[in-house]
């Protein structure tokens, strides 16, 4: 089978079942993702796999073959968030991929586009409150417990390792049902044009955040200089640069990552190992 009879076979396939889930098959999803979410990660689509695999269950209720092969298509994109905060917008997905297996108009680009464009604030909401807060927070607790010397005691630990999974999957929980009713419940009552409006609407925050996050974390400078002559002051490229247009090379490599990555086909991994290559070269020859 060719690749467009392929697709096409995909796009229209139909739902071979027309029950909403019921608690039980929530319930699977929910533990599905919580332990099963960083099972698998690579450079290309970071935990893509793992939002597709831990979508099977509902895929296998739904779907024939060919849906279930679209479904994972969809959630083999690249996602990288913070998995417990990030149990809302599993609840989201879980309640897009239902309603459209149900027959109401969610289309593959708006569940995409909700995927992508929460991830990096979930990302940043969950890396403050879990990774820097609760967890530092229940280890200092326990090291306090645990004693020194002669005194060590093995409460410290015990109560670490209880604490801290009732803690994040009771939080993850109650994110996931809010997550699954606010996508249900989204879904029935935007339609058509309204829909439409907020795939536009999610898009424009997905990349304000991402400008925001390239501005912050994306550095390029050149320390090249150059001088009229051999008593005169060097004047610094990245001087008169700034002085123009600040910021410009990190600009410039922002927008061509984009280029490759979009308009080119560039794989992110090839990305990354060329990234690493120019910079090395570049910065040996002290352009960089």
């Amino acid at each position: 089978m060719s690749e467009a009879t392929e697709n096409e076979a995909i796009e229209s396939s139909k739902a071979i079942c027309d029950d909403p889930l019921t608690k039980k098959e929530l319930d699977r999803l929910f533990w599905r993702y919580q332990v099963r979410y960083l099972t698998c990660c690579n450079l290309e689509n970071w935990h893509g796999n793992c939002y597709a695999y831990d979508m099977i269950p509902l895929y296998k209720k739904y779907y024939d073959k060919d849906g279930q092969r679209a479904g994972m298509r969809r959630m083999f994109d690249f996602i990288n968030t913070e998995q417990t905060t990030a149990s809302v917008l599993w609840g989201i997905l879980v309640s897009m991929e239902e309603q459209k297996a149900l027959g109401k108009p969610v289309s593959d680009d708006m569940i995409r586009t909700v995927k992508s464009s929460l991830m990096g604030p979930l990302a940043g909401v969950g890396d403050s409150l879990v990774q820097a807060t609760i967890l530092p927070l229940l280890t200092t607790i326990a090291i306090s417990l645990t004693g020194t010397g002669d005194a060590l005691s093995p409460l410290g630990a015990t109560l670490f390792i209880i604490a801290t999974p009732i803690l994040l999957w009771t939080y993850a929980r109650a994110l996931f049902n809010s997550g699954y009713g606010l996508g249900k419940d989204a879904v029935s009552t935007l339609m058509g044009s309204a829909m439409d409006r907020i795939k536009i609407a999610i898009q424009l925050f997905g990349i304000v955040v991402i400008g925001a996050l390239s501005a912050s974390y994306v550095k390029v400078a050149t320390p090249l200089s150059f001088a009229a002559s051999a008593d005169a002051t060097p004047v610094v490229l990245q001087d008169v640069i700034n002085g123009i247009f600040p910021n410009l090379l990190s600009l410039l490599l922002v927008v061509g990552c984009w280029f490759l990555l979009s308009k080119k086909g560039v794989s992110i991994t090839k990305m990354i190992f060329g990234l690493m290559g120019v910079v090395l070269v570049l910065g040996l020859v002290g352009i960089l």
